[in-house]
């Protein structure tokens, strides 16, 4: 019986030692990583970082880190050949691989942030506005009615094609202060001059959902093989 009691006081011992070593671990690889965060591709400014689950020990013996999330200040996406900031992020990181010690590649990253409209705007080349009621308001310079670079403004739902990842301007309205257009007209000027726009970004980057807000598009992205290097 004594030897029994010795052995579990033993296997205790080793069990707190493996809990504090899984602390220690915890806490230095948290730190380090959130570190390394400030280097990835998408240009994190600010970011914080949670730990998921599951033993950091064992996932680092297989190769593998846990999953994390947390929040941003910004981020820097790529859409269209040019690079945009995304504001008021928050984020989910999976399927994160090891490839060395100062290497990792994280598989699956979920982003949200705000695409302000002066962003919006260098995307589209176009001034784009808060339309209110979830709609926005895109202002272009049309020839019309004999008169030139007559600046228009028509208001539409930003719809997105997941697919085409592009931003399609349903239900549009036209708007031009002091002058009366036919219907007839409206509809054609809308048809010539209304285009998508494309949020076409690189390989990684796909927008999945969009939203208006006054403060421009809250929209969620996702990435995949994303390089961390510390």
């Amino acid at each position: 019986m004594q030897r029994f009691g010795k052995v579990l006081i033993v296997l205790g011992v080793i069990a707190a030692l493996l809990v504090g070593a899984e602390f220690g671990v915890r806490a230095y690889v948290q730190s380090q990583a959130q570190q390394a965060l400030t280097t990835v591709d998408l240009d994190l400014e600010q970011p914080t970082m949670t730990l998921g689950g599951g033993s950091v020990l064992a996932a680092l013996a297989q190769g593998r880190f846990v999953d994390v999330s947390g929040t941003a200040a910004s981020a820097v996406v790529p859409f269209e050949q040019r690079k945009v900031t995304v504001k008021s992020i928050t984020y989910r990181a999976g399927n994160i691989r090891l490839i060395s010690t100062s290497e990792a590649v994280v598989g699956d990253l979920a982003l949200n942030g705000t695409v302000g409209f002066a962003a919006l705007s260098d995307i589209a080349g176009l001034p784009i506005s808060s339309g209110g009621d979830g709609r926005v308001l895109v202002t272009y310079s049309v020839d019309i009615l004999g008169l030139t670079n007559l600046e228009i403004g028509i208001s539409a739902v930003p719809v997105l094609d997941v697919a085409a990842q592009q931003i399609d301007l349903e239900q549009s309205r036209i708007d031009v202060a002091g002058i009366d257009i036919d219907q007839n007209v409206s509809q054609q000027i809308i048809e010539r001059v209304v285009k998508p726009i494309s949020l076409a970004a690189d390989d990684q980057v796909t927008v999945t959902a969009i939203r208006v807000t006054d403060e421009g598009l809250v929209a969620d992205l996702t990435a995949t093989d994303v390089p961390i290097k510390r």
